[in-house]
């Protein structure tokens, strides 16, 4: 069973693209469609909260015998997930490879109110690799998710599974990416890297609000 949670105005609580569970999340180069205007991002091994009512409430009601519905206070495991990004103005990739910094930038411009997700994680699809990617965007954001992916990672501070099952689980992947391992398509990169990956110029154009990041000011 398929789930989709609008989490537009709360992404930054919903989900942990910083490893905090100790499980390392998976995350594949965004596929951009020009004619609609959509960022998609390919994730795994995701670490997603589930402690919101907004959030459980759209899983529950289509489907009230979800795993979710074993604890309010839960985290859990996505092995596969997808972000989708909708109307983007603008987006950055940094992909470090094989210890080298590659960039990306469509060209940085943004209005006042529009906003900012920061995303990433370890390849996917490439050995020795770490995908950072910043969108700037003023649609929607939706987090897909499917039942038969999801495992119950923690409820409140108890762990469900264990550090041997954390270990086991970021074994596995790094297995499965290292049978992979396709050649990085480096033609991908333009060489351009924008200001939005400056400490300073973030923070003196996007404040962080109650669950997402928005400018406070243009820039063209």
């Amino acid at each position: 069973m398929k789930y989709n949670i609008d989490c537009t105005d709360s992404y930054e609580y919903l989900i942990d693209f910083d490893n905090l569970s100790g499980i390392r999340n998976y995350s594949s180069l965004p596929e951009i469609d020009q004619e609609t205007s959509t960022c998609l991002v390919h994730l795994e091994n995701l670490s997603v909260n589930m402690y919101d009512k907004v959030w459980r409430d759209q899983i529950l009601s289509i489907n009230i015998k979800s795993k979710i519905n074993i604890d309010e206070d839960l985290i859990i495991l996505a092995k596969k997930a997808k972000l989708v990004i909708e109307n983007i103005r603008c987006y950055d990739l940094m992909v470090i490879h094989d210890e080298n910094n590659y960039y990306y930038s469509s060209g940085l411009q943004f209005n006042t109110k529009d906003r900012l997700i920061s995303l990433g994680g370890y390849d996917i699809e490439h050995l020795d690799s770490n995908i950072y990617s910043r969108v700037i965007f003023k649609g929607k954001v939706f987090l897909e998710l499917e039942e038969e992916n999801i495992i119950p990672l923690m409820i409140g501070c108890d762990d469900q599974i264990g550090y041997q099952g954390i270990q086991k689980i970021n074994n596995e992947k790094e297995t499965e990416v290292m049978k992979k391992n396709k050649s990085m398509d480096l033609k991908r990169f333009n060489s351009i890297r924008s200001s939005i990956w400056e400490f300073d110029f973030f923070m003196n154009y996007f404040v962080s609000q109650d669950g997402y990041h928005e400018a406070i000011k243009s820039y063209v």
